[in-house]
């Protein structure tokens, strides 16, 4: 008996979906904080909030993709899969419109 059958495999499902729902109420708040404050005091504890918000779907990612294969419903593989990529997305995008902007800009 295989230990990862399709069957198994909703563990991973689970887990993957409730990392979801984390990055789904933490990038938004990170985001908006990120760029309201400029105090130094409360820094640290923002910058560690901000980077939890961007490293927790790298760790559901890959859970998100293996969990294509079970047999939970499709909707909430789904939702984990795009809400879990969301945060590499959003980076991809700033590295992207960074390069653009630089080699696209008028010269001085």
């Amino acid at each position: 008996m295989n230990c990862l059958e399709r069957k198994n495999l909703s563990v991973f499902t689970k887990i993957s979906f409730l990392t979801a729902l984390a990055t789904m109420m933490m990038t938004p708040a990170s985001i908006y904080i990120l760029s309201r404050t400029s105090d130094e005091s409360i820094k640290p504890f923002l910058g560690s909030f901000v980077l939890l918000a961007f490293i927790l779907p790298l760790f559901g990612l890959p859970l998100s993709i293996v969990s294509m294969f079970s047999k939970e419903h499709l909707p909430k593989r789904i939702f984990a899969l795009i809400i879990n990529s969301l945060p590499v997305i959003i980076v991809m995008y700033g590295l992207t419109m960074e390069v653009i902007d630089e080699f696209f800009r008028a010269a001085p």
